[in-house]
């Protein structure tokens, strides 16, 4: 049977903030999934983190618990391709190193504890088998929203490609564990909150871009509750939008009475109720920025992400490589709002690339470390905006406190290292930034930082002189054949500076080769 036609049943846990949910699925290719099992379980691991700093025993233990089903049920099933991730509530914990290890211990289970851009990551692979018409919807502007019990992730799609993305503490229950503590000090704490999340909110970037968006998706943030309650109905198809007026109704209708109501009135469990208000709030927001006239909700989940993310990578679908193209946009506009030279940055993005490639047996790196690579060479000088003179050391604080979906946050640590070090300075065991590194990254960021130096020296002016490289090996030396037509004075000197690194990490010696120069 072909890798197309075989059948295959996988899982995915989402250990939440307020849940643990498991999706078991059978795979047929790439277009077929059936799903076999779905399963919620209620914990209060957020409310644990966000009140106290970390979980208490007796909710691992609950946790572990739950866990065991699932692992049953996995067993049951007979599977052996699973993915369990955990997000804020265990990612934030003091004892999150415990709980981990708690977990493996009494389940066998393997946990992912990822961050929020992985996490919105997942989520968003699932949108477009859920989203009808998501490639127009994408191209006439769109602006996603995924709210979390900890954090909100909110992205932009400007001319089909994905631009900003940003990520902020304001998840529905952290707001609820936050602000639980005035809300006896107030006759109105609807408007208390709506005025945090307002503060919250509006010092973002894409508050600047408002009335530029035909389309609002709301993700999470019990998006399906809202949407029932909206539509009055359970009917799957007729959850899918949100008219605009009939958002506005139900939330004017939370407003105006106490916590309690939306429980009663409709049937809710308490600790869901609790943070529909909030939920809507923060939609409402958003949604405010927006040209839309009502509200897609695909009703996708992690667990439905998860599922996705390995079909992606057993089967490297065309959804995978549409998303990295989506990653590099986002880095190519966060790149332009700190005014990088974009020719520039093309070139030294394309010579690293192209060095990555012919030195694969010397380096061996994989296809992971190029993309990294592609990225730190995107954003390489963005540093220049605040100091041209040390423009590296800057260039590695802003890629650090940046976000890019789809790449954790030790990817971008190893991004803003192979920034740091792509001009003056060389990875050194004294320096913090690179000390903190695992001993495996210290390797990668070292050979990476290799390359790009060459790479940024080839285009040292700025100028873009060279024509074409071509690179060939020759027993200890590693030949640069460069055709220009332009004086290469200033690369030269700049490449035999560099070149030092690259003996020292491959031990090879790099040399430059000019095929022909003229009005020299």
């Amino acid at each position: 049977m072909s890798q197309k036609t075989k059948r295959e049943t996988m899982a995915s846990i989402d250990i939440g903030s307020h849940a643990l949910r498991m999706k078991i699925v059978e795979v047929h290719g790439t277009e077929e999934v059936k799903i076999l099992e779905m399963l919620r379980h209620p914990i209060s691991l957020g409310r644990d983190t966000f009140a106290m700093g970390k979980v208490r025993f007796e909710t691992v233990d609950e946790t572990c618990e739950i866990l065991k089903g699932f692992k049953k049920l996995m067993n049951d099933y007979q599977i052996k391709t699973y993915r369990a991730v955990a997000t804020s509530a265990i990612r934030e914990a003091q004892n999150r190193d415990y709980i981990v290890d708690q977990i493996k211990l009494k389940t066998g289970l393997m946990i992912d504890v990822i961050d929020n851009g992985e996490e919105r990551f997942l989520t968003y692979k699932s949108i477009r088998e859920n989203l009808p018409n998501h490639q127009k919807i994408r191209s006439e502007g769109a602006m996603i929203v995924d709210i979390g019990s900890g954090s909100v992730e909110i992205s932009v799609y400007k001319n089909n490609h994905l631009a900003i993305t940003e990520n902020i503490k304001l998840g529905s229950l952290r707001l609820r564990e936050v602000l639980s503590s005035i809300e006896n000090r107030t006759l109105n704490y609807p408007r208390l909150l709506e005025e945090y999340i307002s503060s919250n909110i509006d010092r973002l970037d894409v508050s600047t871009e408002k009335g530029s968006f035909k389309n609002f998706i709301a993700l999470g943030g019990e998006i399906r509750i809202i949407s029932q309650l909206c539509n009055k109905t359970n009917d799957y198809d007729k959850l899918k939008y949100i008219k605009k007026e009939d958002f506005m109704l139900v939330y004017k209708e939370l407003m105006e009475h106490p916590n309690h109501y939306a429980a009663k009135q409709y049937g809710l469990a308490q600790e869901r109720a609790d943070i529909l208000l909030p939920s809507m709030m923060i939609f409402k927001k958003f949604f405010n920025m927006t040209q839309a006239k009502g509200i897609h909700a695909p009703l996708v989940s992690l667990r439905d992400g998860i599922i996705s993310d390995i079909i992606d990578t057993k089967f490297n679908t065309q959804r995978k490589r549409d998303f990295m193209e989506d990653i590099i946009h986002s880095a190519r506009y966060l790149a332009a709002k700190y005014k990088y030279d974009e020719k520039h940055g093309r070139a030294v993005e394309e010579k690293a690339l192209l060095i990555f490639d012919a030195l694969k047996p010397m380096h061996g790196l994989g296809e992971r470390q190029r993309f990294l690579l592609q990225l730190a060479a995107i954003l390489h000088d963005i540093g220049k905006f605040v100091n041209p003179l040390e423009h590296y050391i800057y260039s590695y604080h802003i890629i650090l406190a940046s976000n890019l979906i789809g790449v954790s946050r030790e990817e971008m640590e190893i991004i803003a290292n192979i920034a740091r070090y792509h001009s003056k300075a060389v990875p050194r065991a004294d320096h913090d930034n690179f000390r903190r590194l695992s001993e495996e990254n210290r390797v990668i960021v070292s050979k990476l930082v290799a390359i790009i130096r060459l790479a940024d020296a080839l285009d040292r002016s700025h100028r873009q002189k060279i024509k074409t490289v071509q690179i060939l090996w020759e027993e200890k030396e590693i030949i640069f054949r460069i055709d220009a037509e332009e004086d290469l004075l200033l690369e030269e000197w700049t490449f035999e500076t560099k070149a030092e690194f690259f003996k020292e990490v491959f031990g090879v010696t790099p040399i430059m080769r000019l095929k022909r120069k003229m009005g020299i």
